[in-house]
């Protein structure tokens, strides 16, 4: 059904990291890799649409590292798929910018799919990281 990629999965690792350390300064890239076990350059990837949707501020240099934007309390569940994997669709014809099946103007199964992609939506939009933890 739903399918989150890797970047989405290690993308909420970081994100949880993150939340946990808020308020508490920067946290640095290698220590979430040694710390989770996961390659620094592969989070170096997920990071950066996280930051580009300002859900993370990052800092360069000696002493840099990464911080949420803003209180976990105010980060949603969708923000960070949306941010990681684009707008979240449950079939392709609706997602934005999806290839339309010939069939598209008398297809009775895409109102369901809207339907529940709709509540599905809601229902992340409600989940923040603080909720996770």
């Amino acid at each position: 059904m739903f399918n989150l990629s890797t970047k989405s999965d290690y993308g909420f690792i970081v994100m949880l990291e993150l939340a946990r350390n808020y308020r508490r300064g920067l946290v640095s890239l290698s220590d979430i890799a040694r710390r989770r076990k996961l390659s620094s350059g592969y989070l170096v990837q997920i990071l950066q649409p996280l930051v580009k949707a300002k859900l993370v501020i990052s800092k360069e240099g000696k002493g840099g590292g990464y911080e949420l934007a803003r209180s976990p309390k105010k980060i949603s569940v969708l923000e960070i798929i949306e941010a990681l994997e684009g707008k979240a669709a449950l079939v392709k014809c609706l997602k934005p910018g999806g290839k339309v099946c010939p069939g598209f103007d008398k297809c009775e199964a895409k109102n369901i799919w809207a339907a529940v992609a709709k509540e599905m939506q809601a229902m992340l939009r409600k989940k923040t990281l603080t909720g996770l933890l």
